[in-house]
């Protein structure tokens, strides 16, 4: 066949070349291992003197090292971990190991002493300097990616190890030597000890205990990974190993270390596996429980075992704090589920989730495909939706309306919504029974029942209570203020000459060729229409123009054994007697 037939061939002709087969992963991984044996003596020798001048503990290895150990210091501190990748890249504290573990295996005295030093010399710098770093006064809580370095478990050692493998081959095969730094990210070994200052300067020493130990186990690890394959790749020779009780009494320290630190990591690893049933028991738990109220999202769970039981920090996101009986309900119901005593702490952040339609029951969270979704509400959330939803659409067409809330209350005769509004005066019956009545037809329920409650707002500014907003804020010309003022207290005046009233707010605004004016007054008795009539025509004379006055009148005074007093009316500046005091 020719060259132009062969390429023209497809892969399923006959005459097609046949193609290499890809390999299983552990054929690769077999292979990888075997091709160690076949290290050229050139490649020896250089990787022997990159070894040796690694682990010599140098200036410039100390100097290096503590700038990693600072950047680690600094990404754990503000929990980048970007930064923290960064650190491990500069880190040099891998070549002492593998330096450990050639001088054991080779009975290299000299070397085995100067990988040491470097090693846990460059360690002990690592702690001082971040131990310096931690007792700075502007660092905040511990970040998750801090507490991540003094919480280990069997799993880190089992990442260390294949990191270990990972680094030692990219050290002897020169075709995989470029991804020594991708190694170095990967050993993650001077985070550990970053965590062991700042631990010790906060005073943590249980947590400075679990970073040593994951600092431990990473070094154990790959100690023993690197022993394996340099005997495996021929740099060690039959007579450097020496007798096997010689070799089992230099990695005897070694072996029992990492089989303490094997233990303990398990028995750490069992508790995590413990710790994240618990987790999800209780998650689900208090997911269940805070669908039954309205807007309400669990944004965090944090507990902690002890002689008593488990307590539970449960931070919430809600618009109404629960009550103490609703707690206990929550309470009693994850210690049933978790069959242990629970006291349960509810961290409630006050918020409102709110669409175009206004606040809303849905209880929305970011999924992990990074969309927002919502999690199920129960059928009275639904009810309690739905109806919310009519009361905006209702309050859309009266401005002078303000909707604060709706809660929902289950009686015996069926569902009961409040809805808090607020507004500068009381619904009328007609109205609420109007309202309760499209809600029934909407929500298809005749069993529902309304209940109004109303906050009174009032507008005041430096001028007083406002009751036309043309008083207080409508452009005017130069003259009409002057003018405003003179009907203004024309008005009082002649209010407050009625028996025993008290005018507490009044307004003028011009209307044509004349004044629209309101008033608030305080009485024991309500006026009549007759007094105000009375106090338009004599005002009107007064000012030379027509004058129209509506008030509102208000039996709210005080009365002592001598008069009659306005409630809430300002004293004058001397203290003396409020200028609208009458005696009876």
């Amino acid at each position: 066949m020719s060259q132009a037939d062969r390429d023209a061939a497809t892969p399923g002709d006959p005459g097609a070349p046949p193609r290499p087969r890809l390999q299983a992963w552990p054929q690769a991984w077999l292979r990888a291992v075997l091709d160690l044996a076949s290290v050229s003596p050139e490649r020896h020798a250089v990787v022997l003197s990159d070894i040796e001048f690694g682990s010599q503990p140098t200036a410039t290895y100390y100097i290096l090292l503590g700038i990693s150990e600072l950047i680690a210091g600094f990404a754990l501190i503000i929990g980048s971990d970007a930064t923290l990748i960064g650190a491990n890249v500069v880190a040099p504290l891998m070549t002492p190991i593998i330096g450990v573990s050639l001088g054991l295996m080779r009975g290299d005295l000299r070397l085995l002493r100067t990988a040491l030093i470097a090693e846990f010399g460059g360690a002990l710098v690592g702690v001082g300097l971040t131990y310096l770093l931690g007792l700075l006064p502007f660092w905040g809580d511990p970040t998750p990616s801090l507490l991540a370095q003094t919480q280990p478990t069997l799993i880190d050692l089992l990442v260390a190890a294949l990191a270990g493998f990972a680094g030692v081959l990219a050290m002897i095969d020169e075709r995989v030597s470029p991804a020594l730094p991708g190694v170095a990210i990967a050993t993650a070994l001077n985070p550990p000890v970053a965590a062991i200052g700042l631990c010790l300067a906060f005073g943590a020493y249980q947590g400075a205990w679990g970073a040593f130990l994951l600092f431990f186990a990473n070094v154990l690890a790959i100690l023993a990974v690197a022993a394996v394959l340099f005997l495996i790749a021929g740099f060690v020779t039959r007579a450097e190993i020496g007798s096997v009780r010689g070799l089992a009494r230099r990695f005897a320290p070694a072996a029992i270390g990492l089989l303490l630190v094997t233990v303990l990591l398990t028995d750490y690893l069992a508790g995590m596996v413990r710790n994240i049933h618990t987790q999800r028991a209780v998650t689900a738990v208090l997911d269940q429980e805070l669908a039954h109220e309205p807007s309400t999202a669990l944004f965090g769970v944090d507990f902690s075992r002890g002689t008593e039981g488990v307590d539970v920090l449960a931070e919430v996101r809600t618009p109404h704090v629960p009550a103490p009986g609703r707690v206990k309900e929550i309470q009693d119901a994850l210690g049933s589920r978790l069959g242990l005593p629970v006291r349960l702490f509810m961290r409630c952040a006050l918020t409102k989730d709110v669409t175009a339609s206004g606040s809303t029951t849905l209880r929305p969270y970011l999924s992990l495909n990074g969309k927002v979704a919502t999690a199920p509400v129960s059928p009275d959330m639904r009810l309690l939706q739905q109806a919310e939803q009519v009361a905006r659409e209702v309050v859309a067409t009266r401005p002078n309306i303000i909707l604060k809330d709706i809660e929902l209350v289950k009686l015996a005769t069926g569902p009961v919504l409040i809805v808090s509004i607020e507004s500068s005066r009381a619904p009328l019956p007609g109205r609420i029974a109007r309202f309760e009545a499209l809600l029934r037809e909407r929500l298809g329920d005749p069993s529902v029942r309304v209940v109004i409650r109303t906050a009174e707002s009032t507008d005041i500014t430096s001028k007083g209570r406002v009751l036309f907003g043309e008083a207080h804020f409508g452009a005017s010309s130069e003259e009409e203020p002057e003018q405003q003022r003179q009907v203004e207290e024309a008005v009082r005046k002649h209010l407050q000459s009625l028996p025993n009233t008290f005018v507490t707010a009044v307004d003028a605004v011009q209307r044509g060729s004349g004044w629209a004016v309101r008033a608030d007054v305080a009485s024991p008795r309500v006026l009549t229409p007759d007094d105000v009539h009375g106090v338009e025509e004599t005002v009107a004379k007064v000012i030379g123009e027509p004058v129209g006055v509506s008030v509102r009148a208000r039996t709210d005074v005080l009365v002592t054994d001598k008069q009659y007093e306005a409630v809430g009316m300002p004293e004058e500046d001397d203290g003396g007697e409020t200028p609208a005091a009458q005696s009876p």
